[in-house]
């Protein structure tokens, strides 16, 4: 029972899918050379968060977030809980084998157990299944609460499980009580982050990104409202990108030429934020409140002023030095006067 409990603890700093929340552990016991071989690893919705090998003989957290979820004691006890299923699995090989009349080469066992959780129907479902060569070979069937054999040559080790009472006793504890509760605790608890929402944009009456970053799970909710209700105009959602904390990164970006960004708001899961000129003027955000009208206005007085002076310089120059190009420049410019 602990080792299923330290691995749903482990889920709260983890990822989940469109309100479903599932865990799962794969444990491998290979029969190599009479020497058995054992590995297992945890899952939450499809990321990694810890792995046994019977060559540490230690239990190691993938994800640093999940090192940081238990004391070191904690780690060193749920290795010793792998120890056992370890044994436990390799007992089951070697009967299985012998049953066969397997004796030779190379052969698997393996066991995949958890639990999953509908967060909007509420029901929580839980899975125990045994391979045998990478064939389907038991599984636990939990409206009866029996081992069902996938194939015949299954049929002798589920009926040796059947008679076990103790072993039925336990895991219909463990699926009816333990597991639901774990899920919905830490499921609505902490699955759901809403992040952290920082506004930017990258110039001037270019569109206003929301950057949020350290949601979960994938499938949250990223909006932006206007007067308080939800608009899709002119709005541009970005790719979902994984973190590699367990959450995730995304950007919503919205194009609007009205001056008041106080009526904008990005809304992710149950949180929002009100954007506003603040918010977008902080440093690194680049944002740029519009062109300098006193650069362009010097601009501008210095061109003129330029072009003046050069157009007086040329009429008294013409006029000393090239009386006939003068005459022939004047007539031209009379021409184009009349014909404005």
């Amino acid at each position: 029972m602990e080792l299923q409990c330290l691995t749903l603890c482990l889920l709260f700093c983890s990822a989940a899918t469109a309100e479903k929340y599932v865990l799962s552990t794969m444990y491998t016991v290979t029969q190599v050379s009479c020497q058995p071989k054992f590995t297992a690893v945890t899952v939450v919705n499809e990321q990694q968060i810890t792995r046994f090998d019977s060559e540490h003989n230690m239990l190691i957290p993938t994800q640093d977030w999940v090192k940081e979820a238990l004391k070191d004691y904690h780690w060193n006890n749920y290795s010793q809980i792998h120890l056992s299923e370890f044994a436990r699995l390799r007992e089951e090989l070697n009967a299985t084998m012998k049953s066969l009349g397997h004796t030779d080469s190379v052969h698997t066992f393996q066991r995949r157990s958890g639990c999953e959780w509908d967060d909007k129907t509420s029901r929580v479902q839980g899975f125990d299944e045994y391979g045998y060569d990478g064939v389907d070979f038991i599984s636990l069937d939990l409206d009866q609460m029996k081992y069902v054999p996938r194939t015949a040559l299954a049929k002798a080790t589920a009926e040796r499980w059947n008679s076990d009472d103790n072993l039925l006793k336990f895991q219909r504890h463990y699926y009816n009580t333990d597991c639901s509760n774990w899920l919905k605790r830490i499921g609505r608890v902490h699955l759901k982050k809403t992040g952290n929402i920082t506004f930017y944009q990258k110039k001037a009456f270019s569109p206003v990104v929301c950057h949020v970053t350290g949601f979960c799970p994938k499938a949250m909710k990223i909006s932006w409202r206007k007067n308080g209700k939800d608009t899709t105009d002119n709005v541009s959602i970005g790719d979902i990108l994984p973190d590699g904390e367990g959450t995730y990164i995304r950007d919503i970006s919205i194009f609007s030429d009205e001056l008041d960004v106080s009526k904008f708001t990005c809304v992710v899961g149950d949180s929002f934020k009100n954007l506003s000129r603040e918010s977008l003027n902080k440093p690194g955000n680049n944002f740029n409140t519009g062109p300098n009208v006193a650069v362009i206005s010097s601009t501008v007085i210095l061109f003129t002023l330029g072009f003046s002076i050069i157009t007086v310089f040329g009429f008294f120059y013409f006029r000393r030095r090239r009386p006939g190009r003068y005459k022939q420049l004047m007539l031209t410019c009379k021409v184009l006067i009349s014909l404005l």
